[in-house]
């Protein structure tokens, strides 16, 4: 995926993203580097498509959390091949 549109369900990225916030997400990024701390970025988990941020790189997994601590749950880390793309627009 180059580009995409996607809209914001949740409320685990408050306040950086609200819930029926559309960001566009870009695959380029990552095409000539590699994903890196405090990135936002929009991956498969299971059979899900969320957004989160990165906060920790170890051993080439990817560790990534919710900006609000309340609502944020504990996910396993994912690899980079998981990883659809980065949140570049908010709008």
């Amino acid at each position: 995926m180059l580009l995409g549109i996607f809209k914001i369900s949740g409320h685990s990225m408050m306040p950086r993203l609200k819930p029926n916030n559309t960001v566009i997400v870009s695959s380029v990024p990552f095409l000539f580097s590699e994903p890196r701390v405090d990135d936002i970025v929009l991956f498969k988990n299971s059979d899900k498509i969320m957004v989160k941020r990165i906060s920790k790189i170890l051993n080439g997994k990817y560790y990534v959390r919710g900006d609000n601590k309340v609502d944020s749950k504990n996910i396993e880390p994912i690899s980079k091949r998981e990883i659809l793309g980065k949140v570049v627009i908010t709008l």
